[in-house]
């Protein structure tokens, strides 16, 4: 998105100072996450590929504000608030940094006609005073589209943190392959030893055998009495004998 706004600051000069102010705002965008090296790294490959796409090194004097200061604003402003540098410190710092990079396209681009000689002649008195009070006003708006940029960039974060989380299966006993999402706790549960639940599963196996074994000889159910090595034989085979 910057390449895109430098280039067409680039081919159209009265979008320009446009040009600078957007493509600032899309460097942003690496340092809401504190990305500060992928930050820099943007802006050099921003400022590499606009020189080639607009025309190669000829138009480097017109991407100079933004290499010398516009560029780096939104980096510098990201180590300042990382390091807790005292704002009027570092804005008196930005104020001599922004009056010196004007005053050298000034004087070496030739790229602004002056509609009057006075101009050039208090070039750096208008650049000191003028240039300074826009300098505080850029760097408040910038600190502002810095916080807008990183308030929607964590919301836009969560919101698809939250939509990767997998939503938990109400039935996981039913799920042969069991769930992959389960907690450690549960899958200890279910993966516990019958003999560490107290429950003995020979002596069931064998007790339910032996339940299934026997075969009811009277009415009433009950096992012939213990000691008797014969079977009562059906009262119609006595009869018939």
């Amino acid at each position: 998105m910057a390449t895109l706004f430098l280039t067409l600051g680039i081919y159209v000069s009265f979008l320009t100072a446009t040009a600078y102010l957007f493509a600032s705002i899309a460097l942003m965008l690496p340092l809401a996450k504190e990305f500060r090296a992928g930050g820099f790294l943007a802006y050099v490959a921003t400022v590499l590929l606009s020189l080639l796409i607009g025309g190669g090194f000829a138009q480097i004097w017109r991407l100079f504000p933004f290499i010398v200061f516009f560029g780096l604003h939104p980096l510098v402003n990201s180590f300042q608030k990382k390091w807790k540098i005292n704002k009027w410190i570092a804005l008196a710092v930005k104020i001599v940094w922004f009056d010196v990079s004007m005053w050298l396209f000034w004087e070496f681009s030739q790229l602004i006609a002056v509609p009057y000689e006075w101009i050039d002649r208090y070039i750096v008195l208008i650049i000191a005073t003028l240039g300074s009070a826009f300098l505080v006003f850029y760097d408040w708006v910038m600190t502002r589209c810095q916080k807008l940029i990183d308030f929607y960039v964590s919301k836009i974060d969560r919101s698809s943190r939250s939509r990767r989380s997998p939503v938990r299966r109400e039935n996981k006993t039913e799920d042969i392959f069991g769930d992959p999402f389960a907690s450690a706790e549960e899958k200890d549960e279910n993966t516990k030893k019958p003999s560490e639940t107290g429950a003995d599963p020979v002596g069931e196996d064998i007790g339910q055998s032996a339940e299934n074994k026997k075969e009811p000889t009277s009415a009433g159910g009950e096992d012939p009495p213990s000691g008797s090595g014969e079977t009562e034989e059906p009262e119609e085979k006595k009869k018939g004998q």
